[in-house]
């Protein structure tokens, strides 16, 4: 692993390996506590992209610490993992409950900004330093996180990809080595980042929660 620039936050790839992985037990349930601190340790992934993706790092936070909230609620033995929240929020139709924004809604939110996350390093991994990774960035926006956005959202993003560090400089940053022993590192976090998005998408897909408002 290279050493990070100075100054940079200390986004730790295998740390952030290690905690998602921690969140899934042997028959693929999912932790929210290990899920959120996995996802807690990600966000510091975002300042090192620059400010194009503060609008992400503080609407991710925000959600996470709703999350946090849940499970130390009175109702927190339902919000153990994903799919018990999500048993329980179904089966009392509070998926779309307008007090407060439900535990369904609001990691649908996170799992949506992972899909993004995950593209994002596959792309840093399977290009070189050659390409402009402005335009590959925007790409990967467009395909998962954008379609979810409205328009006026989608365009300022475009217009803020262009301050996107290189490919070379966002190595630098994450402490990420440009070799084969660095790029494999990298492809075992997506591969962790791919199944937890996975599993939760096929939980979502069949309790019918992939379009909740």
């Amino acid at each position: 692993m290279a050493e990070p620039e100075k100054g940079v936050r200390d986004f730790n790839s295998e740390r952030v390996l290690s905690l998602f992985m921690s969140c899934k037990s042997d028959n693929e349930d999912l932790s929210i506590k290990y899920y959120t601190d996995a996802y807690e340790e990600l966000c510091k992934l975002f300042p090192l992209l620059g400010t194009v993706f503060s609008f992400v790092t503080s609407d991710v936070v925000e959600k996470i610490k709703i999350l946090q909230d849940y499970i130390k609620s009175s109702e927190g033995e339902h919000y153990q993992t994903i799919q018990a929240m999500v048993n329980y929020e179904v089966k009392n139709n509070l998926t779309i409950q307008k007090k407060k924004a439900s535990g369904c809604r609001t990691l649908l939110r996170l799992h949506r900004a992972l899909e993004f996350i995950s593209a994002l390093l596959a792309r840093i991994r399977d290009t070189d330093n050659t390409c402009k990774f402005s335009t590959e960035a925007t790409i990967v926006y467009d395909k998962t996180l954008g379609i979810f956005h409205p328009w006026l959202v989608r365009k300022a993003v475009h217009v803020a990809m262009y301050t996107l560090p290189t490919r070379h400089q966002l190595l630098l940053k994450m402490g990420v080595e440009d070799t084969p022993e660095g790029m494999k590192k990298m492809n075992s976090l997506i591969k962790q980042l791919d199944h937890v998005y996975e599993i939760t998408q096929n939980v979502y897909a069949s309790n019918n929660l992939l379009d909740l408002p």
